[in-house]
């Protein structure tokens, strides 16, 4: 975890996470394999080809160990217990 507590967010990557929380269907807002899902097909619809890859490598969202990793420290930083 010490990891999570050195790297940032960016605003880009907050605002992603954030518009696939928005978009999972109801009941899965928590789940983080449902949000990398909506994650990848919000990126995938969004840039093509060689601009999606650059666009993922300077977001850190290159696989699915990272988009889940950035998933987690926007819980961990940004999503209070209610």
């Amino acid at each position: 975890m010490e990891v999570m507590e050195q790297e940032k967010l960016t605003r880009g990557t907050k605002k992603l996470i954030q518009t696939a929380i928005d978009e999972v269907e109801p009941g899965y807002e928590n789940n983080r394999y449902a949000i990398c899902e909506k994650i990848a097909e919000i990126v995938e619809k969004r840039y093509e080809g060689f601009n999606l890859d650059y666009q993922l490598k300077r977001m850190g969202l290159e696989t699915t160990k990272s988009i889940l990793e950035k998933i987690d420290m926007y819980f961990y930083k940004y999503v209070k217990n209610s």
